[in-house]
């Protein structure tokens, strides 16, 4: 009996490793066809460098810091900094609902005002999921900010598992895709090993604590970044990818040594941080400056905080830096008050993906006058966009397709006629600002919430795995009775 038993089990588990293997390769290539509707410039990527706990009154030329106390603090004097600010698309006013690493991180990624770390485990959340679907790569060089659900979105990444400036314990992580170049991810995390030696014997030079420490520490994940950016342009030119930078001894600083450390430590990365702009305009790759949160102290010369009641209200906790420079981006200094939840839409718009954010709550940062459509039909038919009475563009589509290169700021009627003659010509009038996503292919009530049954991966999944658990059940049902 037990050797039936034993034998039925076996065979059950034997299918369902075949089940789940079936269900993890089935994922299909970008099934969407890319058109231009006009000409457009398109980046071969996006470059994303988190200063962890900058806060922008401590850069920007136009805001003064100030400690709880009201007294003045010092500003940053790096002119590497300064420059890059002058010459990108800089917001002034953009601000962090929630003060702390984890949900920074989180909202920074997903357009999300409430987000944590558990936001960004599920499916189609995040900008990376987006980039995932049009065969984008995606690396990462993180000190913190790294939590599992984040990594987890990576093709490659480098990350700090101990978060210390002092004591760093560096491990690579892959995430090799199912239908991906395995040969990119292998060599970029080759790579990212071979940088972590240089790393150890660089800080061993200067005792703990030290302000060359923490430089170190600080630049050599941009260094690393940029050794990314060139492996990439001198191997895969056209590969697309964003590619992710948290610098984490920044934050650091401001917590364990004081306002004049914290202010060393910014200016400490302002010659990296020029070698990295720089790489990524030779590179055609957007230059995305950013924080997950600022940093207050309670009077000069005190540590900081950012997290707690006393921190979080204060306009050096909340204010976060965010520019971005690119090609045919007109340099700018944007005034009005933006979210940090605004950040995401804003990168997916300028790389014209779609914003396809499943929770997000922000709104992209107009940065340019065209943008990116994405239209889903249910079968072959033909697309028309009217503006003012007038097709401005027709073309015939059978799937989901993205227009690129539409002009914002006008109204359109959006029609789609299909060749199947049992349907009706179908329209939606739209006054478009940014990306946006028209599905013909389901009722009008469903939002971008419902990815989950737009997926072919995750619909044929669940249907299998209800089938598995049925069998399950009917054979642990039959093994009791024996």
């Amino acid at each position: 009996m037990q050797k039936i038993q034993k034998t039925s089990l076996l065979t059950y588990s034997r299918v369902l490793l075949i089940v789940f293997l079936l269900v993890f390769a089935l994922q299909p290539a970008s099934a969407t066809d890319i058109l231009d509707v006009n000409p457009v410039d398109i980046p071969q990527g996006a470059v994303i460098l988190i200063i962890d706990g900058l806060g922008s009154p401590y850069i920007y030329p136009d805001l003064t810091p100030y400690a709880l106390d009201g007294q003045m603090l010092p500003k940053s004097q790096g002119g590497n900094l300064s420059l890059i600010l002058s010459q990108s698309y800089r917001v002034l006013d953009v601000r962090a609902p929630q003060t702390y690493t984890e949900a920074g991180h989180s909202v920074l990624v997903t357009g999300y005002s409430n987000a944590l770390s558990d936001v960004i485990a599920g499916s189609g959340t995040t900008i990376y999921d987006v980039a995932h679907e049009y065969d984008y790569y995606t690396f990462a060089v993180m000190h913190k900010g790294d939590f599992a659900s984040l990594c987890s979105k990576q093709d490659v990444i480098v990350r700090d598992v101990s978060n210390s400036v002092n004591q760093p314990e560096m491990l690579v992580m892959k995430n090799i895709p199912a239908g991906g170049q395995k040969q990119i991810t292998m060599e970029v995390a080759a790579l990212m090993q071979d940088s972590i030696p240089v790393l150890n014997d660089q800080l061993k030079q200067f005792p703990e604590g030290s302000q060359q420490r923490y430089d170190i520490y600080n630049n050599w994940a941009i260094h690393t970044a940029i050794d990314v950016i060139d492996h990439m342009q001198a191997n895969y030119p056209k590969e697309h990818y964003l590619l992710t930078i948290n610098v984490g001894a920044v934050d650091s600083a401001g917590h364990y040594k004081k306002d004049t450390g914290y202010i060393a430590s910014i200016d400490g990365i302002d010659a990296a941080c020029m070698d990295l702009y720089i790489k990524c305009k030779e590179n055609k790759l957007a230059f995305i400056f950013t924080a997950d949160h600022g940093m207050a102290f309670p009077s000069p010369d005190s540590r900081g905080g950012h997290q707690a009641a006393k921190y979080s209200k204060s306009n050096e906790a909340q204010m976060i830096p965010f520019s971005i420079s690119l090609p045919g981006i007109a340099n700018n200094v944007v005034e009005g008050s933006y979210g940090q939840e605004d950040i995401a839409p804003t990168i997916l718009d300028i790389l014209y993906l779609p914003n396809e954010l499943r929770l997000s709550d922000g709104d992209a940062i107009p940065l340019r006058d065209n943008t990116a459509l994405k239209i889903s039909v249910p079968h072959k038919g033909s697309l028309e966009i009217i503006r003012s009475g007038d097709t401005i563009y027709s073309t015939t589509l059978s799937e989901s397709s993205l227009l690129r290169g539409v002009e914002t700021g006008y109204s359109y009627n959006i029609r789609f006629t299909s060749d199947d003659s049992s349907m009706s010509t179908m329209e939606k009038e739209i006054f478009l600002t940014g990306s946006e996503h028209i599905d013909f292919s389901l009722p009008a009530a469903n939002s971008k919430s419902d990815v989950f049954f737009r997926n072919p991966r995750y619909l044929v999944g669940s249907v299998l795995i209800v089938i598995i658990n049925i069998g399950g059940f009917v054979l642990i049902k039959k093994i009791l009775r024996e």
